[in-house]
């Protein structure tokens, strides 16, 4: 199916639906099923749907939460879709703004923020090309490939976690309903002991 339907092959934030172009077999279906999250505008769900779309996938929306949708101001008026807008957003714009604003106020702040970047010689005048490479490659090859695993294990001692990588963490355990209680009962028993040491 990615060889008949190639969906969006440039990125410009411009509405698209694949089933509206026409083809002898119908696009692949499928419904977005977004659990438990929040439907707020802007949402990086959204985002992805709109990568599923733009590859090629048929998936029912309206572009209502997308970024650089305007609701009409008053009743019967058409609203408003910026899709230079959605387009700065997918290529990291604010991003941009955030990372240059940050070198230059508070050096240290950006250097922590962003040392993998750093690490990997990017700045922020390398954010489109590294989002545009991105995209490139995930049509070239568009087949997950799973991280190989660390073979890393974990000890646990109360709330201290210990790595095999020699790091370590603290991860508090969940009481039981009789401990909760228990806990409960002392704090009181502690408070009216105060209270009886007052009275006397």
């Amino acid at each position: 199916l990615d060889e008949k339907f190639k969906g969006k092959e440039e990125i410009d934030g411009e509405d698209y639906h694949i089933e509206d172009e026409e083809s002898e077999q119908r696009p692949f279906k499928c419904i977005l099923d977004i659990g438990l999250q929040s439907t707020t505008a802007g949402h990086r769900m959204w985002g992805a749907l709109k990568g599923a779309v733009d590859g090629g996938l048929h998936i029912p929306h309206t572009n209502k939460k997308f970024p650089g949708f305007k609701p009409p101001d008053e009743k019967g008026q058409e609203p408003e879709y910026d899709a230079e807008a959605h387009k700065d957003k997918i290529f990291g714009v604010h991003l941009k703004e955030y990372m240059e604003m940050l070198q230059e106020e508070d050096p240290t702040k950006y250097e922590a923020h962003f040392s993998k970047f750093i690490e990997n010689d990017i700045d922020a005048d390398k954010l489109e090309d590294m989002y545009s490479e991105a995209h490139s490659k995930i049509r070239e090859e568009p087949d997950h490939e799973p991280a190989e695993k660390k073979g890393i294990t974990h000890t646990r001692t109360d709330e201290k976690l210990t790595s095999s990588d020699g790091t370590e963490h603290v991860r508090f355990v969940k009481l039981t309903l009789e401990q909760r209680r228990a806990k409960v009962s002392a704090k009181i028993a502690a408070a009216q002991a105060k209270l009886m040491e007052d009275d006397e």
